[in-house]
């Protein structure tokens, strides 16, 4: 840790400068768990777009990130300007970010223009996800890239997931009520604001090294080849999209869960979270302490192990109070599952010593084209269910079969979620001890890298 702040800017890594990188979660965290808990209900139930078709939304959406995210990760990692690697793109980038979340709760168009409102929802977020992938690439880079030791990636992860999970409960309980009193186009307005504020704010606490940016940079093809031949890499990815998916898709149906089986007031329907809220913000020092004295390993498993223990009984629920109670437990695994930046980070640093060069972005880049198929795979799941059962979006009851549909989503989809990740990330060959002795090799070719930056400069 005293060579890092060495060769680093000091201020990276005091508390100060760990919170104030840690607020690029907010604009991570918020406007895309607003659309992850509320883009089905608000489509849906209030803009009448067939379920279906807004299955396809997220079916093409997800091929649309599965090209662009590795193509901007790679270009971000090749192409340097005298202001670095990572921060131009996240300035730029804040501009469509924002743009394309506030216009995608705009909708100029009737229930009865079914293909342009359908055309609209993906064009906004065609406009939301890049500017998503040049500022979240950017700044996710910059967490491997930055801290080293397992103890500080512990206490970032900690701060910032912290701030993440507080702006994700933020984005998935208050908008409703936000929307019954303005609208919700208002409502965009409203969190779309705080998605540039936040986002430049976490640059106070950003330095970029330059000594990873006097390598020249593999060629495209040789990047991706490298990258599939990572097998941390690939197990944490896989694991990583399990989990994406089954989290991702309880938190996206679960509005309509508490609509139409709860017989929640649609003020209400986030507060349907509140129970996973608690789970997740109680447990955050324990995974903290977890994460930094156990390894990721060891933490992840752990965690897969209590959400997929916690999560089946939704199946059985049907009171709104019972329900709250019951996922603190699955919760408070969901913490432990959402802190997968040390893993990924661990995967990336074993890739350095192989290639010798640092391609953080060109992994965020591959992780995202793996991981988002989730959304591909929830649209799947939501166009069969809707298919299958009658689902009627423009109906205030619906259908016996309509409801057990429901109550599997939110049940059973993420226990196998959860139980093929458990079985997929016990094959992960980086346990606590070999980490150790990876940080250990990285930081002499470190030291290797600023002698040759020292020779460069004189």
């Amino acid at each position: 840790m005293s060579e890092i702040k060495k060769n680093t800017n000091n201020k990276v890594h005091s508390r100060l400068g760990h919170f104030f990188y840690s607020l690029g979660a907010v604009p991570s965290a918020l406007p895309y768990n607003m659309i992850s808990a509320s883009f089905v209900f608000f489509y849906v139930t209030i803009r009448h777009l067939d379920l279906a078709l807004s299955g396809w939304v997220w079916v093409i959406y997800g091929i649309w990130n599965a090209i662009n995210d590795p193509l901007i990760g790679f270009y971000m990692d090749k192409k340097k300007t005298k202001w670095g690697r990572r921060v131009p793109y996240i300035v730029v980038g804040t501009i469509p970010l924002t743009i394309g979340f506030i216009f995608l709760w705009w909708v100029p168009y009737s229930s009865s223009e079914q293909i342009f409102i359908f055309l609209h929802a993906l064009l906004m977020l065609f406009i939301f996800d890049l500017g998503f992938t040049l500022c979240m690439t950017g700044w996710s880079a910059l967490y491997t890239e930055m801290y080293e030791d397992e103890g500080e990636r512990a206490t970032v992860v900690a701060i910032k997931d912290t701030i993440a999970f507080i702006s994700s409960f933020i984005g998935i309980m208050i908008p409703p009520m936000i929307a019954d009193a303005l609208g919700w186009e208002l409502t965009g307005v409203l969190i779309g604001i705080t998605i540039p504020i936040t986002m430049l704010l976490s640059l106070l606490g950003s330095k970029e090294r330059k000594e990873y940016q006097i390598d020249e940079p593999l060629p495209i093809f040789t990047a991706f080849k490298e990258t599939f031949k990572n097998k941390p890499f690939i197990i944490i990815t896989l694991t990583y999209t399990l989990l994406d998916y089954c989290f991702g898709l309880t938190i996206m149906v679960l509005p309509l869960y508490a609509k139409f089986i709860l017989d929640v007031d649609d003020a209400l329907v986030g507060v349907a979270a509140a129970g996973v809220a608690v789970g997740i913000l109680i447990s955050i020092p324990f995974w903290r302490h977890i994460y930094a004295n156990k390894g990721p390993k060891y933490g992840l498993l752990l965690a897969m192990i209590i959400f997929s223990l916690g999560i089946w009984p939704l199946f059985l629920i049907e009171d709104f109070i019972i329900l709250i109670f019951v996922t603190i437990f699955p919760g408070f695994g969901a913490a432990g599952m959402l802190m997968t930046e040390p893993a990924i980070s661990t995967a990336i640093d074993y890739d350095e010593l192989i290639t010798k060069k640092r391609r953080e972005a060109s992994y965020n880049g591959i992780l995202t084209l793996i991981a988002r198929l989730s959304l591909v795979f929830s649209g799947i799941t939501l166009i069969i269910v809707g298919l299958l059962t009658g689902f009627d979006s423009e109906a205030e009851t619906q259908s016996e079969k309509a409801l057990l549909g429901l109550k599997i989503l939110v049940g059973f989809v993420p226990l196998l979620g959860g139980v093929l990740g458990i079985l997929v990330f016990k094959f992960f060959p980086i346990n606590h001890k070999a980490f150790i002795q990876q940080q250990q090799q990285l930081k002499i070719l470190h030291k290797e890298r600023i002698g040759r930056l020292e020779k460069e400069r004189s």
